[in-house]
């Protein structure tokens, strides 16, 4: 092969003038860069006079040179944009440029450099062998390589180099954009995470084998559990057998939201710190999957034992007489139709009671209005703890009291009415600080007594027997109870 190749010099050629272009070359064009691997340099002089003038796509040829694997390792190392590879495969060894192919395939070069075998001495392995063997993609003589020859060879490289350098531009762009679409979701689920994290009620999300696949900070500390699986909650009967039938319905299809109140006991303590029952409002709604169907239930607590509490205080202001605690005329009358409706339509017994604190206008002007007030609490005291629970205790205006006895005869009645005179009789207070001009007067009361007769409909007729009964109890000297 003629000169050894420490003795063959080392071949680095320049871009070429455009010259007359077959392919309307464009001046400000990158070159295409053929790399030449040969120690004779008589081919790399040939080369470069083959390809002074070809362009192709509008570019022009710029080489490159290497006498020995060795060097072109070297060159490739430091010219990443090369192209198209011309090598010869005897070299320094006889398989050198075989060895060469190789290590460019395994890291040296990117996929689509094109490298083309052309040889003088195949050696001891037939073309075809090579061809399987080696990722080469294409093998000529050096006699094969005439000017025709070699421009059609490396145009049909640089067309494959093209067709794989866009699909590898494609398959880039695609993987940015699924990158970035990847990003994009990943930041908008941490973000949905985030958002449920902080969000002030519990918040959870239940597959259909009843899985939790979502919770927040508020719903772990609602019910006092871990951050890991919870499937058993520790709250009562009530709301578990109401959240799993609510949920069996939604992942039925049988309705798409579902809200419900339930009262909850032996919770994490509330805001003041108590343990007490507390009332939550639960909304759900079924998740559907990509088919359509259910796959999933999302709720969320809202506790409204504050605003139950509210409503109770309310109620019980507009049903209670401010003063005594006690039922006031309005409830009182409330209850008392019910209890008549409830005595009609059954044919039980049903009785009133009328109380009437003696003298009570001379207790006021003689003690002052706080005294008169202390005898009224303490007398709806006195009556209230001789009444059985099913009773009714009223304040109907002033000083006067109504007693509503379900289930009670006259007999019944009047033997009540005894004992709630001799309990007033027996009330004792003390007009400390208050000029009474006197010793302190005894507090009595009279009581009128009536009970539903047959065919009596009306508790206004009820009622007004009552009170005739009581302005006789007072006709007669007060302090005593009389029955109509």
């Amino acid at each position: 092969m003629g000169e050894s190749p420490g003795q063959k010099r080392r071949l680095h050629l320049q871009p070429r003038g455009t010259g007359p272009s077959r392919g309307g070359a464009g001046a400000d064009a990158p070159p295409w860069v053929v790399l030449v691997v040969d120690d004779d340099p008589g081919i790399h002089d040939m080369t470069e006079l083959l390809l002074r003038d070809l362009t192709f796509q509008g570019r022009p040829f710029r080489l490159l040179g290497a006498a020995s694997a060795a060097e072109a390792r070297a060159v490739i190392a430091s010219h990443p944009e090369i192209h198209v590879v011309l090598l010869d495969v005897v070299m320094e060894t006889d398989d050198a440029g075989l060895v060469l192919v190789r290590d460019i395939r395994s890291g040296m070069g990117d996929d689509r450099l094109r490298i083309i075998l052309r040889t003088g001495q195949p050696g001891n392995e037939p073309e075809h062998d090579i061809m399987a063997r080696y990722d080469i993609n294409d093998y000529r003589t050096k006699t094969e390589l005439t000017a025709q020859r070699l421009s059609s060879v490396l145009i049909a490289a640089l067309r494959s180099w093209s067709q794989i350098d866009t699909v590898l531009k494609a398959s880039d762009l695609l993987e940015a954009r699924v990158a970035e679409r990847t990003r994009e979701l990943e930041q908008a689920r941490a973000f949905a995470e985030r958002l449920v994290e902080v969000i002030p009620n519990p918040v959870w999300c239940r597959d259909d084998d009843g899985r939790y696949r979502l919770h927040n900070r508020a719903f772990r500390d609602f019910f006092a559990v871990g951050g890991s699986g919870h499937d058993d909650l520790p709250v009562d009967a009530p709301f578990v057998e109401a959240d799993r039938r609510t949920d069996r319905l939604l992942l039925a299809g049988e309705m798409s939201r579902v809200e419900y109140e339930v009262t909850l006991a032996g919770m994490a303590p509330s805001p003041g710190g108590a343990e007490a029952m507390r009332t939550v409002m639960v909304a759900k709604g079924a998740l559907s999957a990509d088919d359509g169907r259910p796959s999933a239930v999302v709720g969320i607590i809202t506790d409204i034992s504050g605003r139950k509490a509210m409503e109770r205080d309310l109620r019980h202001q507009a049903d209670s007489d401010p003063l005594t605690g006690i039922a006031n005329r309005r409830r009182f009358m409330e209850v008392a139709v019910q209890e008549m409706d409830r005595s009609v339509r059954y044919g039980r017994p049903l009785s009133v009671i009328m109380l009437d604190v003696d003298r009570f206008k001379t207790i006021n002007d003689s003690f002052g209005h706080a005294f008169g007030d202390q005898v009224l609490r303490a007398v709806a005291e006195a009556c209230r703890m001789e009444l059985r629970d099913a009773d009714h205790l009223g304040r109907l205006g002033g000083e006067e009291f109504g007693v509503l006895l379900p289930e009670t005869g006259l007999e019944g009645a009047l033997d009540l009415a005894a004992r709630l005179r001799r309990a007033v009789a027996g009330i004792a207070l003390s007009a400390a600080g208050v000029e009474r001009g006197g010793g302190m007067p005894g507090i009595s009361a009279s009581l009128g007594v009536a009970a539903r007769r047959t065919g009596e409909t009306d508790f206004q007729h009820l009622l007004a027997r009552a009170d005739v009964a009581l302005y006789r109890a007072k006709s007669l000297g007060r302090d005593r109870v009389e029955g109509d």
